[in-house]
C-alpha cells in the first residue's frame, strides 16, 4: 500500500468518525427538537436558511478547497483569502440584517425578520472558519476536523435543547446554529496552529479567484438546484409545509453525510495528489463509487420502503407526512451517495468549470419545474428534486468519459452486486411487512433481518469484493 493510501485510509477514519460522532449527535438532537418544538418552527428556520445559505456560498467563494488542491501555497494565499472571506462576511451580513423586515414580507410571514437578523451572524463565523478547515484538509489532518465537529454538534446541541426546554421556541433553533459555529471556529484556530498575517495581495487574490470563480459559480447553481425547493415551497405552501419538507430533507441530510461525504473529503484530498495520474485517478473513482454502492443502496431503499413507520416512531405523529415526502427524496441519496465522487474528480483535475457548465445545463428546467409541480403539492417538489438529481448524474457521465476516459460499461457494472443483494433485502422487508406485528416491531425485524440477507447477499453475489470492503473495514478500526 502507498503512503497516499495510508492517508486516505487513516483520512477516511476519521472521516467517518467526525461524520458519524457530529451527525449522531446533531440527528439526536434534531429528535429532540423535534418533540419540543412544531413543524411550523422548522419551516421558519428554513425559509431564513435559504438566504443564509445563498450567501454562505458567496462567503466561502471556494477557497477552503483552493487551498487544499494547490500544490503551491504561499503563506500570502492563505492571508489574502482570509481577510478577503472575512470583509465580505462582514458586508453581506450586514445587508442582510438591513433587509431582514423585506425578506419577511416576501414570504408574507412578520415573525421572520429577527430570525433573520439573529441568524445573519452565522455568516463571519462561518467566513473565519474556511482557511483553517482547507489548511487541515491539505494536510490530511483529519482527526482535528473530526474532533471540532464533534465538539461543535455537542456544543450546538446543548445550547439548542436547553433553549427549547426554557421556551424560546423557534429561537432554539437560532442558538443551536449559532453555538455550533462559534465552537468550531476556535477549535480549527486551536488545531490549525495558524494565524493569518496583516497581508493582502491581489496578485494571490487573482491565483484563488481564477480557480474559485467557477467553484462559486457551481456552489450557487448547486445552491438554486438544492433550495429552491425550500423557497418555492414556502411561498406556495407555507411554513408548516415547509416544515415536513425540511425534517424529511435533514434525515436524508444526516444520512448523506455519514455514508456518502467521508469518502468524497478524502477523496478530494488524494485525486488533487493523482492529478497528473490519471490512470490511477480513474481507477481509484472505479473503486470509490463501487465502495459507495454497496453502502448506500440497501440503506435507502430499505429507508423508502419503510419510511412512514421511521417517520413517526423518530419524529412523532406531528411530523407524520414527512414520512410521505421522505419515500421520495430517499431515491437522492442513492445518487448522491455515488455522485459526489463526480465533483472530487473535477476537483482534483482542476477542472471546476465543468461542474460549472453541467449544472447550468440543469438548474433552469429544475427550477421552471419547481414553479410548475408545487400546485400539486410537496410530492411533487420531492419528485422533481430527485428527477433533476439523476438528470445531472447522466451528464456527469458524459463529462467524465472525456476527462479521464471513463467506461460506462465498467462504471456501471461495479454497481450489479450491491442491486443484486438489495434485491433480496427487499423481498426480505416486504414479506416481514406481511406479518401482523406492530408497526415499532416491523421496523425494528425489518432492518435486522434486511441487513443480514444483504450481508449474506452480497457474499453470495460478489464474494471477491465483500471480503476486500471487509479488510478495509478492519483495517481502519485497526487504526
Amino acid at each position: 500500500m502507498s503512503e497516499l493510501e495510508r492517508h486516505a485510509v487513516r483520512g477516511v477514519l476519521w472521516t467517518v468518525v467526525q461524520a458519524v460522532g457530529a451527525r449522531a449527535l446533531s440527528f439526536l438532537v434534531f429528535v429532540v427538537l423535534a418533540r419540543l418544538l412544531t413543524p411550523a418552527d422548522f419551516g421558519l428556520v428554513a425559509m431564513a436558511g435559504v438566504f443564509i445559505a445563498l450567501l454562505e456560498v458567496l462567503v466561502q467563494q471556494g477557497f477552503s478547497l483552493v487551498i487544499t488542491q494547490r500544490e503551491n501555497l504561499d503563506p500570502e494565499h492563505e492571508s489574502t483569502a482570509f481577510w478577503t472571506n472575512l470583509g465580505l462576511s462582514a458586508l453581506l451580513g450586514g445587508a442582510l440584517w438591513a433587509s431582514s423586515d423585506l425578506v419577511a414580507d416576501l414570504y408574507h410571514t412578520p415573525t421572520l425578520a429577527p430570525i433573520v437578523r439573529w441568524l445573519a451572524a452565522v455568516l463571519p463565523l462561518r467566513a473565519m472558519s474556511g482557511v483553517p478547515a482547507g489548511l487541515l484538509q491539505r494536510r490530511f489532518e483529519f482527526k482535528s476536523l473530526a474532533i471540532r465537529s464533534i465538539v461543535g454538534a455537542l456544543s450546538g446541541g446543548i445550547a439548542g435543547v436547553a433553549a427549547a426546554l426554557a421556551g424560546w421556541g423557534v429561537y432554539a433553533l437560532v442558538a443551536q446554529q449559532l453555538m455550533g459555529a462559534f465552537t468550531d471556529v476556535v477549535l480549527l484556530w486551536l488545531a490549525a496552529r495558524w494565524w493569518p498575517r496583516m497581508a493582502f495581495s491581489v496578485r494571490h487574490l487573482r491565483d484563488l479567484f481564477g480557480f474559485g470563480m467557477h467553484l462559486v459559480g457551481a456552489s450557487l447553481l448547486d445552491f438554486l438546484n438544492r433550495r429552491s425547493d425550500d423557497f418555492i415551497i414556502a411561498m406556495f405552501l407555507g411554513e408548516t409545509a415547509l416544515g415536513y419538507y425540511a425534517v424529511a430533507y435533514r434525515f436524508l441530510e444526516v444520512l448523506m453525510q455519514v455514508l456518502a461525504k467521508p469518502g468524497v473529503v478524502v477523496a478530494i484530498s488524494a485525486f488533487s495528489r493523482l492529478q497528473s495520474d490519471v490512470d490511477r485517478m480513474r481507477d481509484a473513482f472505479y473503486r470509490s463509487t463501487q465502495a459507495a454502492s454497496v453502502v448506500a443502496l440497501p440503506i435507502f431503499v430499505g429507508i423508502s420502503i419503510l419510511s412512514p413507520q421511521v417517520a413517526v416512531l423518530i419524529f412523532g405523529e406531528k411530523f407524520a407526512h414527512s414520512g410521505d415526502v421522505l419515500r421520495v427524496l430517499s431515491f437522492v441519496g442513492i445518487v448522491h451517495s455515488v455522485s459526489y465522487y463526480n465533483f472530487a474528480v473535477y476537483i482534483g483535475i482542476g477542472r471546476p468549470d465543468l461542474r460549472l457548465k453541467l449544472l447550468v445545463m440543469r438548474t433552469v428546467p429544475t427550477v421552471i419545474a419547481f414553479f410548475v409541480v408545487v400546485r400539486w403539492g410537496l410530492l411533487a417538489v420531492a419528485a422533481t428534486y430527485v428527477a433533476s438529481a439523476y438528470l445531472l448524474m447522466a451528464l456527469d457521465l458524459i463529462a467524465l468519459r472525456q476527462l479521464i476516459g471513463l467506461s460506462w460499461s465498467r462504471y456501471f457494472a461495479n454497481f450489479i452486486p450491491a442491486v443484486l443483494a438489495t434485491v433480496l433485502m427487499v423481498l426480505a422487508i416486504l414479506g416481514i411487512m406481511q406479518l401482523p406485528m406492530p408497526d415499532v416491531a416491523v421496523l425494528v425485524t425489518s432492518i435486522a433481518a434486511g441487513a443480514a440477507v444483504y450481508i449474506v447477499g452480497l457474499y453470495l453475489v460478489a464474494p471477491a469484493l465483500a471480503r476486500e470492503l471487509r479488510q478495509k473495514v478492519t483495517m481502519m478500526l485497526n487504526r
